[in-house]
């Protein structure tokens, strides 16, 4: 889990909570949250890590993906999907790649004794109101693309979040497409194909 000082200011580095029990006298200390609970901040991001469980247990235990739950994550770079480059600006960025992971059947796993403290920092110039504002549609638009497209190339019905049943197809091109329960596969020659 993450989080943050509530008034956003840091003394020093080694004012920094080392570990859970430090962190856990800053939290009973209100001197620390966490990340994004706050009024008008968006706590949809990091809900699906149930801080209430890692409070309260001393073991690592999966977190139940909600989309748009987007929280840091550590995992081996050699096998995992990359980032949609088209999400050039503000928004659903971090999101999207999580929603590719859940789709791609990755368990994210909240780890008993480790957190990360975000740091205050001065806003980059890129997540700019004005400009987050200009290019919303935009944002909106490629979220929606993007859910189609990923969930539909991993087998997975993107409003309801649920795997296609084998059997289920597209026609592309003329040809009809089915998911085999693990890929999909052009029907009348059994090659894997891309449903899109």
């Amino acid at each position: 889990p993450a989080f943050q000082f509530v008034d956003q200011t840091v003394m020093s580095v080694d004012a920094l909570p080392v570990d859970r029990a430090e962190l856990m006298r800053e939290i009973e200390g209100k001197r620390v949250k966490p990340i994004l609970s706050g009024e008008n901040e968006f706590w949809e991001a990091f809900r699906c890590l149930d801080y209430d469980k890692w409070y309260e247990t001393h073991s690592s235990y999966d977190a139940t993906y909600k989309w748009p739950c987007e929280p840091y994550i550590v995992g081996n770079t050699a096998n995992m999907p990359p980032y949609d480059e088209r999400f050039v600006h503000y928004g659903n960025d971090k999101a999207q790649h999580l929603l590719n992971l859940f789709y791609k059947q990755y368990t994210f796993v909240v780890l008993e004794d480790h957190f990360l403290l975000h740091l205050p920092h001065k806003l980059a110039e890129w997540a700019d109101q004005r400009l987050r504002n200009e290019h919303i549609g935009e944002v909106l638009t490629l979220t929606e693309q993007f859910k189609f497209e990923s969930g539909t190339e991993a087998g997975v019905n993107w409003h309801t979040g649920v795997r296609f049943s084998p059997g289920t197809y597209r026609v592309k091109d003329g040809k009809m497409i089915v998911w085999n329960g693990k890929e999909w596969v052009d029907k009348s020659s059994g090659v894997p194909s891309d449903p899109l």
